[in-house]
């Protein structure tokens, strides 16, 4: 896994230049460019509920929204599909009438932050499903590891520290114990906290079972790509660093090589950039699978 902090070290290391302005600088970069891979890439998705209020249109989006996917709304036993409105105008004509309630939406618009549903909800507690590809939020916190872990068993997501400062602001960050110091080395993600020496983690710990320990541990900001992939920014950034911060071309040719062969790598193991992915038919012909039900022909 690459922390925030062991990915501008490892910049550092391989760029043979770790002083505080590189650093600073290569901060800038990596996160610049796992933007862009970001952009891209449909692994990157969430979902969430939106919950009906009777005769209320429009309604926040997660504050990672980045694009809108997909959206149903259930009622009843029926999952309703609307229509997504692009165009400002075309909402506004739509909503010439105002005063129409329904608990089945037939469109919908993303604006300012917002979405909204037209007919206006009927009723309260109906739950949309919103499927989005999640906004990219740059990288800034260093490793936190003051203090020991005393408690954590085999089996129990239940972290116990001794002289840490926790703080909510850890949830959704990855924690490890290294093998070295006892534990098994996987990271896990931080699901909620309890206070300044309690946290749980997302799942069971699998490990050895520490009890009574000073094991040392790491809190880390990751990476929202798959882990084998997490270096791929890295070497984005040290092919713009060789090109103009730092012009050297065997080495920024060499990065620019590296990244070439880990983004094709990412796109084999984790399949389409696209939003409707296809795909090639027996006579040749490429489908959009996407349009295309179960069992139809």
């Amino acid at each position: 896994m690459q922390t925030f902090t062991s990915r501008r070290n490892l910049f550092g290391s391989l760029a043979n230049d770790s002083s505080s302005a590189t650093l600073t600088l290569a901060d800038t970069l990596i996160n610049i460019c796992e933007k862009k891979i970001n952009k891209k890439f449909n692994f990157l998705e969430d979902t969430a509920t939106i919950t009906s209020v009777d005769s209320q249109q429009f309604y926040d989006l997660p504050n990672d929204f980045g694009r809108f996917k997909n959206l149903y709304t259930t009622s009843g036993t029926t999952n309703y599909y609307p229509k997504l409105i692009t165009s400002r105008e075309e909402w506004d004509k739509i909503n010439a009438t105002t005063s129409t309630e329904s608990d089945v939406p037939q469109y919908i618009y993303i604006f300012n932050g917002q979405i909204g549903f037209y007919p206006t909800f009927a009723s309260d507690s109906l739950d949309s499903t919103l499927t989005y590809h999640i906004k990219y939020k740059d990288l800034t916190v260093a490793d936190y590891t003051t203090g020991t872990i005393t408690t954590l068993a085999n089996g129990s997501g239940a972290v116990v520290g001794d002289s840490t400062v926790w703080t909510a602001a850890m949830i959704g960050r990855w924690f490890q114990i290294s093998e070295a110091q006892g534990g098994d080395g996987y990271w896990y993600k931080i699901a909620s906290f309890t206070d300044a020496t309690h946290i749980t983690l997302d799942r069971n710990y699998e490990g050895t079972s520490i009890a009574a320990a000073t094991a040392t541990y790491t809190i880390g900001q990751t990476s929202l790509l798959p882990e084998d992939y997490q270096v791929l920014p890295v070497f984005e950034a040290l092919e713009i660093f060789f090109t103009s911060i730092k012009p050297d071309a065997n080495k920024a040719m060499l990065y620019k090589t590296k990244s070439r062969e880990f983004r094709k790598d990412m796109m084999s193991d984790y399949g389409s950039i696209t939003v409707s992915p296809e795909v090639p038919t027996t006579d040749g012909k490429v489908i959009n699978v996407n349009n295309y039900a179960a069992g139809s022909e």
